[in-house]
């Protein structure tokens, strides 16, 4: 596998591409082969889990080998990614241990409870690893991640992807402004307080004191609302297919280009994802994805932050206003 210096040109790393390419395309079939276990695991939980998966973009595969010390390509275990969104944190852990307690070939690498122990950034979630362990030999080193986060958890996550996408920074990372940064992590708190039910009683802490005076700062609501994307085009696709999207997004001209491709293409569009991240590697104003999900409708609920739809997350904000008005107007 390729082994990469820290300081590596990625001009140079680019004449390398197809190596990668080839090893990120080689995970659709791992991927595949495990999505019907969790989809089915997820909807005896909850009949309106949203399920999708997705191959890691070439600037976050980059990005995390340049920012992890010692990390190599074929020790990455999120190349290959799966994701499940349920109603509420209850269910996520009852996903969880259907999945880990269920039968399945597929090996169990290691699980993260995000839940428990946020990130740094204020991320909350569960991460499970599977590595293949299938008949077919040749995906034997191939590792797949399952992302199992509550609806309130992915419009935090979702938030926090459309803001470092659209004002250039690496929040997800824990890399950027120090004000957006310190709002992500006080919105994660007070968002767990909604999932709690404690969202009035925690009203007046100094923690959402200083989150409430964050939102006005940077002007959050009003942000959010101006990096909507247009999806109009997409319709109302509600069938039943589990099809690939490559998305094109165009940041300055807040639009995404969907193509659409049936798994029998899935050659075909893993061939053009390549091509599109070539040609577009030095625009900084377009940002590329394969992904896929059940329908056009699923795929954006899984995917929101390709769309720069922070709708959940705007509507938890103004939940969170709302409880300190409420309090304001008790005091009077």
């Amino acid at each position: 596998m390729i082994d990469i210096d820290r300081d590596f040109d990625i001009d140079k790393f680019i004449e390398s591409y197809d190596i990668l390419e080839n090893w990120r395309s080689s995970h659709a079939y791992p991927i595949q082969s495990m999505l019907g276990y969790f989809r089915k695991k997820a909807f005896e939980v909850d009949k309106n889990s949203i399920v999708a998966r997705r191959l890691k973009r070439t600037p976050s595969i980059l990005a995390k080998l340049r920012r992890e010390e010692g990390m190599k390509l074929d020790r990455m275990e999120d190349i290959g990614g799966c994701r499940i969104v349920v109603s509420n944190i209850r269910q996520v852990y009852e996903v969880r241990d259907a999945i880990v307690d269920g039968r399945t070939r597929n090996t169990l690498r290691r699980q993260r409870d995000y839940i428990k122990e946020p990130k740094e950034s204020g991320y909350r979630g569960i991460h499970v690893v599977y590595r293949y362990n299938g008949q077919k030999k040749e995906y034997s080193h191939h590792s797949i991640e399952l992302q199992i986060r509550s609806k309130v958890q992915h419009s935090w996550a979702t938030a926090v992807e459309v803001v470092g996408t659209f004002t250039r920074q690496g929040l997800k990372a824990s890399q950027g402004h120090e004000a957006w940064l310190n709002f992500f992590k006080l919105a994660s708190i007070a968002f767990q307080e909604i999932e709690n039910k404690s969202l009035t009683k925690n009203a007046s802490t100094p923690e959402r004191l200083e989150l409430i005076k964050y939102i006005n700062i940077l002007g959050v609501l009003p942000k959010l609302k101006a990096f909507a994307v247009s999806t109009r085009h997409l319709g109302r696709d509600k069938n039943n297919k589990d099809d690939y999207f490559l998305l094109v997004l165009e940041i300055d001209k807040s639009n995404i280009k969907v193509m659409r491709y049936s798994q029998d293409h899935m050659d075909v569009a893993t061939k053009k994802y390549a091509e599109f991240e070539k040609e577009y590697k030095d625009n900084s104003e377009i940002d590329v994805v394969l992904v896929s999900a059940e329908s056009v409708h699923g795929l954006r609920k899984a995917y929101p932050n390709y769309f720069a739809d922070t709708a959940d997350f705007s509507k938890n904000i103004e939940r969170i206003l709302e409880a300190n008005k409420a309090l304001q107007r008790r005091n009077r």
